[in-house]
């Protein structure tokens, strides 16, 4: 690796996988009253109250968009996309009515922020999947009205059994129709929520509930149903492309389920896109060989504690050649939007 290529590389990555819980969230007060919320602001930090429960500190670090452009410029990151915090999802209930509103309201902020940072943030939209047909008419007409460069989905959301469930085929017709890179993340409160100590649940947890909708996804069929979707999974993966031979063993001992194309784990792995959130160098290594290096692209998982604090001098640490190190660190996503522009421009 020369001094020059380090140079080209740093100040023009493209960063998938970053959060933001928009400051602009609590500046429609009376929006916030009608769902009984109410945001409590101190110097500079916020909670955010629904009935007995609570959610914060969120810190200007999450929540102030020229706070993250200066993080970015210090590390060398020319774009992110950015997504709504998971747990602005899962922190409390609403009726079936206030959730549809609350989602408008956290797509709406984060928009807003990414629209004041000269175009160096891209958002990415949630959807709530109570209702296949509604989510299709929310995404097509959002898309256009708030700039979404594709979406976020929780991978185990409350309202449907599956991301793979059939009741939601009409949804993901219209999102391969319209090319739209969909970010899949794992929820605080998903299967691994059981996990005990606590403490793993993020550590371990996040893990096991992306290996687990991976798993879903492939077996049932569903990735061979929409071949063109993509879908990124986030933390390199979960545990599936540094396990997949084990996964393999379903093969070799005849127990693939009905309705799988019955081969091996492993050769599908390359129908997902994967951050670099597997945070050193060699596991980037061997996530490039396992799925192919088109199918990798540079993430953090910013602002949050346990991210990635130098995610394109973790990229560059890798033994990869400088064609591959370009690919991951900017080419790849400037594919995938410039794709999905097509596809529904």
């Amino acid at each position: 690796m020369t001094g020059e290529f380090d140079k080209k590389l740093f100040g023009s990555a493209v960063d998938v996988h970053g959060h933001l819980v928009s400051e602009y969230l609590v500046d429609d007060l009376n929006a916030l009253e009608r769902l009984g919320l109410a945001a409590e602001i101190t110097e500079g930090d916020f909670f955010l109250k629904h009935g007995g429960d609570r959610l914060g500190p969120i810190r200007p670090g999450m929540s102030k968009w020229s706070k993250r452009l200066e993080w970015m410029d210090a590390k060398g990151i020319a774009k992110q996309w950015v997504s709504p915090w998971m747990d602005l999802f899962t922190w409390t209930c609403f009726s079936d009515s206030e959730v549809l509103e609350w989602y408008r309201l956290i797509n709406e902020s984060i928009s807003r922020s990414a629209a004041m940072s000269g175009g160096r943030l891209l958002a990415l939209g949630a959807v709530h999947l109570g209702d296949s047909e509604h989510a299709v008419h929310d995404i097509q007409l959002q898309v256009g009205e708030l700039g979404w460069a594709g979406l976020m989905l929780n991978t185990h959301p409350g309202e449907v059994d599956s991301l793979g469930s059939p009741e939601l085929f009409q949804f993901w017709a219209a999102v391969e129709k319209m090319g739209l890179p969909v970010l899949l993340h794992p929820p605080s409160n998903g299967p691994s929520c059981h996990i005990t100590p606590n403490l793993l649940q993020n550590i371990t947890g996040r893990l096991v509930d992306t290996t687990m909708l991976m798993t879903d996804l492939i077996l049932s069929g569903f990735i061979e149903r929409f071949p063109d979707l993509k879908l990124i999974v986030v933390h390199g993966g979960g545990l599936i492309p540094y396990q997949s031979f084990r996964l393999d063993g379903l093969s070799r001992a005849g127990l693939m389920p009905h309705g799988s194309t019955g081969r091996p784990v492993s050769q599908d792995l390359g129908k997902f896109y994967y951050d670099t959130v597997a945070l050193d160098p060699l596991s980037i290594e061997l996530l490039v060989r396992r799925v192919g290096v088109e199918r990798v692209l540079l993430g953090s998982d910013a602002p949050f504690p346990i991210a990635d604090p130098d995610p394109v001098k973790t990229l560059l640490d890798a033994a990869l050649s400088p064609e591959d190190l370009s690919d991951i660190c900017c080419n790849n996503a400037a594919r995938l939007l410039s794709s999905g522009d097509s596809a529904h421009g």
